[in-house]
């Protein structure tokens, strides 16, 4: 399929632009969650931070779906993976390999920069799906609400 991947047709509504000939009549309908799940037993504790963030966001705004669990928790894995792998990069970014007599031979990076990185990648792809990155969020416009307090 050529193009950019259709949208449902709920985020068309947030972001005001479901048009009668951009709506699929006959829509695939899932499953929307009354009550947050009890997080996968795979998560790690950071993993399990994010899981009760990104739950209780897709809560409220009513998009929290019992076939997205699945992708909610490889985004949580995804972000545990990346923060794990940035605490130990806070030690330096650089392996250096030297002789017996302590001349340097070579400096390379360490690899849990990649890991980092491509956790982050993965995450961000995931997250845009699920409109939970900054420029996803700037097309979707949320019905009126009071105001919500920060919990932290």
């Amino acid at each position: 399929m050529k193009g950019r991947p259709p949208k449902p047709t709920r985020l068309k509504q947030m972001a005001g632009t479901d048009q009668p000939c951009r709506i699929m009549p006959n829509e695939m309908e899932v499953s929307r969650l009354l009550n947050i799940p009890e997080p996968p037993m795979q998560l790690s504790e950071l993993g399990l931070r994010e899981w009760d963030n990104i739950t209780n966001e897709l809560h409220a705004k009513q998009m929290l779906h019992l076939v997205d669990l699945s992708l909610v928790a490889a985004y949580c894995n995804e972000m545990a993976l990346y923060i794990e792998s940035e605490k130990i990069l806070l030690n330096g970014r650089i392996d250096e390999f030297y002789n017996d007599e302590g001349a340097l031979l070579k400096r390379t990076a360490k690899p849990e920069q990649k890991i980092a990185k491509d956790a982050l990648a993965a995450a961000l792809k995931i997250a845009a799906q699920f409109g939970l990155t900054p420029s996803a969020r700037t097309r979707i416009s949320m019905p009126q609400q009071g105001p919500k307090p920060l919990v932290i």
